[in-house]
């Protein structure tokens, strides 16, 4: 594990975020206050912080995506936005789309929604991010949500249909059928890592910053402390290593961290520079430490 990733996991626990202190949840006042739950269990953090996030997964597929049906050419990651509907002569691409069937169907919106002309194939693409009490669950239900219109797509384009879910927890952690959806995907090992490196950085930023807006009782010690911590994270990037893939959850005794042999796959040292949007406020500004990532995911794209 990286020196950065290493701080983050540190740092983003109960003990330390919270000093140990107990308290309720200032957003929905119902549940404790702790990192699972701010990371990924509050309904009133659903609309925006987890949306988001969301979103930088489904940006980072979707220009995977256009870039293998020839769409575009460009691999600039951190400036892709997404167009709802892409037609080629290679496929047909939906991001977040009602799709009109001639049965209604509730379930008629997937995350991305992928017609490939040449092979007469659908896929249908569903993200989440959960918490690893949720994993299980949470992947069955992305797999089997859009069964129904699944079945009305393959009446309607005589085509076959598939479904696959990308689900990881908050901190990294995938099911044992997590390899075999990324080989179905055709997601590179590095592109793999730069979302597991987005996911933590989105978590970290919304834990972070929900105490900055002094949702968080707490004193000046410990905003420094806060400070110091976060200035860690930063400053590890200095003693950079390969990144780790992502950790594969197992149902007998929790997780475990998944070592391939071929220690190639990881990231590769080295630099880029790469301009930051900065429409919004709440984003950090062209951070250090993902350029080593942006530069290997866009290489292979």
């Amino acid at each position: 594990i990286r020196p950065r990733n290493e701080a983050v996991f540190c740092y983003i626990q109960d003990r330390n975020v919270f000093w140990g202190a107990d308290g309720v949840c200032q957003h929905c006042g119902k549940s404790g206050k702790t990192v699972d739950h701010l990371a990924t269990r509050c309904e009133k953090m659903l609309g925006h912080d987890y949306t988001r996030r969301h979103n930088e997964v489904v940006r980072c597929l979707h220009l995977l995506l256009l870039n293998r049906y020839k769409f575009k050419s460009s691999k600039r990651i951190r400036s892709h936005s997404i167009q709802e509907i892409l037609d080629n002569e290679y496929a047909e691409i939906r991001v977040d789309t009602r799709i009109k069937t001639d049965v209604k169907i509730r379930n008629n919106r997937p995350d991305i929604f992928i017609l490939d002309k040449k092979k007469n194939k659908i896929t249908l693409i569903e993200v989440g991010i959960t918490s690893q009490d949720s994993l299980q669950i949470v992947e069955t239900e992305k797999l089997r949500k859009y069964d129904l219109l699944a079945n009305e797509f393959g009446l309607i384009y005589k085509f076959s249909v598939e479904i696959i879910p990308y689900v990881i927890t908050w901190d990294g952690i995938v099911t044992k059928y997590h390899k075999s959806q990324l080989k179905r995907l055709e997601i590179p090992m590095n592109v793999e890592a730069y979302i597991q490196s987005i996911v933590l950085k989105k978590t970290v930023q919304t834990i972070s910053f929900d105490r900055r807006r002094g949702l968080e009782s707490g004193l000046n010690a410990e905003e420094s402390w806060e400070r110091a911590s976060m200035g860690l994270i930063m400053r590890s990037e200095m003693h950079e290593e390969p990144i780790t893939p992502l950790k594969e959850g197992r149902e007998e005794d929790g997780a475990k961290n998944f070592k391939p042999k071929n220690k190639a796959l990881f990231i590769s040292q080295g630099g880029t520079t790469l301009e930051e949007p900065t429409n919004n406020i709440n984003e950090e500004s062209d951070l250090e430490e993902e350029t080593k990532v942006v530069k290997e995911v866009e290489e292979n794209m």
